[in-house]
């Protein structure tokens, strides 16, 4: 292992670190402090410090939000989203939160029956699938005008297949049923109203807990309300965190069902999927929304890159027709503005490694001086056509919590788009971090 003093020397041998644009190869440079020889006890406090450190440059803009790959929030895209109707479209990578398209993706407003997806992660959280639940009257809705999955009041139905009609019809008497039951236990009540009461407070409870301020839920349905809005981020993230439950991402994933009521009344129940592109263009799942103030809605989950990256794309506020509460034949904008998405996604943007050849130069080179790798290296999705690319290479102190080390960030058009985190080789070398971290 060097000395503290080779570690020193080296510092003053690398002298300045490059941050390195894709187009021109252009260089970019930031001026480390020169190390001065102090004691050898001093010197290894130094380095210590050192180690903490965040390889920036004026020309690269600062980091505007949590890294993707590290937190619930991801950051904004510099790649202009194709012509949609949609009023708000966020679209990103899954596994490393880079964000590949947005339009207007903070802006509140009504999302339909997305809100399901709140409403399955809380009773996930709060509930049990196999409970049985007892079907009420306050449960039912009046299925002329609204999505439902035909329940009867007095069925027995367990939680589990309440959540099939939940997600794959878009039922309302399902979210009621499931947020009248789970709500039952959380307030330790009787009254269904108060029940549901706190089942919505849970839900705005599950969103604060993921950082999400632009959303509020004053129902389990999605039914219009001027107290309920969210986002297309929010709801895409939400959608992240569904698709990462492996019961729910199976449900969405199934194109119909069928099964029969635990009740002795046992009645079959059957419904196919609202979703039109499901299994058409890698989409693996997804939730749709539809409502006069909410315009057409949908979230889904698309698998790329030969089914090694899923991409999460909300779609809000698509142009739709309604007559007589009904949707007007062919007037339903958002399979289009998805495909078209998608269309674009595929042209724009190629999956490849951070560091490989003739994608961000320099980059390999420099995690291997500061001894620092990815851990099963992701593949990201990276700008095909003329965007300027570069990145920042932080580098934290050793010793917390987290396993991590830094992270490169990763910015497309002077816009920070998301982050891959590093881990330090220590183990199978010698070197910085080790000295660093005694």
């Amino acid at each position: 292992m060097p000395s503290a003093r080779r570690a020193a020397r080296r510092f003053q041998w690398l002298g300045s670190i490059l941050i390195v644009a894709k187009r021109g190869h252009q260089r970019l440079t930031c001026e480390m402090s020169n190390v001065r020889r102090f004691s050898s006890s001093i010197h290894r406090s130094l380095l210590a410090l050192i180690a903490v450190v965040a390889i920036v440059s004026s020309v690269v803009p600062s980091a505007s939000g949590a890294p993707g790959s590290m937190g619930s929030n991801v950051s904004s895209s510099a790649i202009a989203s194709p012509e949609v109707t949609a009023q708000s479209v966020f679209s990103f990578d899954m596994a490393t939160g880079i964000t590949l398209y947005e339009k207007n993706p903070d802006e509140r407003m009504q999302i339909g029956s997305t809100v399901k997806v709140v409403t399955a992660l809380v009773v996930m959280e709060h509930g049990n699938p196999s409970d049985q639940v007892l079907i009420d009257e306050s449960d039912t809705v009046d299925i002329t005008v609204f999505s439902n999955m035909q329940l009867q009041a007095g069925d027995t139905l367990t939680v589990g297949t309440l959540l099939y009609g939940l997600l794959i019809p878009s039922g309302n008497d399902g979210a009621n049923a499931l947020a009248r039951h789970v709500g039952l236990d959380l307030c330790g009540c009787d009254n269904p109203e108060d029940a549901r009461d706190a089942f919505y407070q849970a839900m705005n409870d599950y969103a604060a807990e993921l950082g999400l301020e632009n959303s509020r839920f004053t129902n389990a349905s999605g039914v219009d309300a001027d107290s309920t809005y969210s986002t297309a981020r929010d709801i895409a993230i939400l959608f992240r965190e569904l698709m990462r439950n492996e019961r729910l991402a199976g449900i969405v994933a199934e194109p119909a069902y069928q099964f029969t009521s635990a009740g002795p009344e046992n009645r079959t129940y059957q419904e196919s999927t609202t979703n039109d592109l499901l299994g058409q263009l890698g989409v693996i799942g997804g939730k749709t929304g539809t409502t006069p103030e909410a315009g057409a809605c949908v979230v889904l989950a698309r698998q790329v890159n030969g089914g090694s990256n899923t991409v999460i794309t909300a779609v809000l506020g698509a142009d739709v027709e309604y007559q007589d509460s009904v949707i007007v034949d062919g007037s339903d904008e958002r399979w289009n503005d998805a495909r078209a998405i998608f269309g674009a996604m595929d042209d724009q943007f190629a999956w490849v490694t951070p560091g490989a050849e003739g994608t961000f130069p320099g980059l390999a080179e420099e995690m291997a001086v500061w001894q620092v790798e990815f851990n099963d290296p992701p593949t990201i999705p990276y700008p095909s056509t003329d965007a300027t690319t570069a990145y920042q290479l932080v580098l934290h102190g050793r010793g917390g919590t987290s396993d991590e080390d830094g992270a490169v960030r990763l910015y497309y058009d002077q816009e920070q788009v998301g982050s891959v985190p590093i881990y330090s080789t220590a183990a199978q070398s010698p070197g910085l971090a080790n000295v660093a971290g005694r």
